[in-house]
This record gives C-alpha cells, structure tokens and sequence, in this order.
C-alpha cells in the first residue's frame, strides 16, 4: 500500500456562541390557527447572528410557549411550523427577550 499523504480539514462547527450575562430575561407567545389557540405546531428561536437555532419548543395545550433564561442582548426571530402541514410556517422578526 502507497501512503496517503491526505490531511482532514478543519471544519466549522455547528455550536453557537451566546452571549451570556447577568440579565436572564424570556420570550413567550402563542401559536393560533384561524384565531384559535393551535398546539400542533413546533416553534424555533433562531440567532439572527448566525442564522443558527437555539432553542424547539412544543405549545402546551392552550398553544402557549416559553423560551426561559435568555440575555436580553440576543438578536432573535421565530419560525413556527405547522406539524399537521396543512400551513405555511409562520416567522415573527426582531424578537427581543425581556
């Protein structure tokens, strides 16, 4: 056998870096489908640093969800999909926790 003279490349890694600090703060909502409380969704916070998800929720039963223990510097959007399909996904912009 011939040696391989390949090395492996440095790839980008799929951790995030938030940015953590004395002020914990939240974000909640509610998901609706034709103005009724909708539990059959999945929502994503996303960083709108990096494009990349912090955190799935699933709403309780009243279609209520929380996303705990944020800084309040985070940049954020949210996109909720609809698990039955039967709607476009839903994306609120420049969500910003308190």
């Amino acid at each position: 056998m011939k040696p391989c003279s390949r090395k492996p490349r440095e790839i980008a890694t799929f951790f995030q870096s938030i940015p953590v600090g004395p002020i914990v703060a939240k974000i909640q909502g509610s998901t609706k489908k034709l103005g009724q409380q909708y539990r059959d969704a999945t929502v994503v916070l996303y960083s709108k640093a990096n494009l990349l998800p912090i955190a799935v929720r699933k709403p309780d039963q009243n279609g209520n969800y929380r996303f705990l223990g944020l800084n309040t510097d985070l940049n954020t959007f949210i996109v909720a999909f609809d698990k039955k399909q039967q709607f476009n996904a839903v994306i609120q912009d420049n969500v910003v926790p308190k």
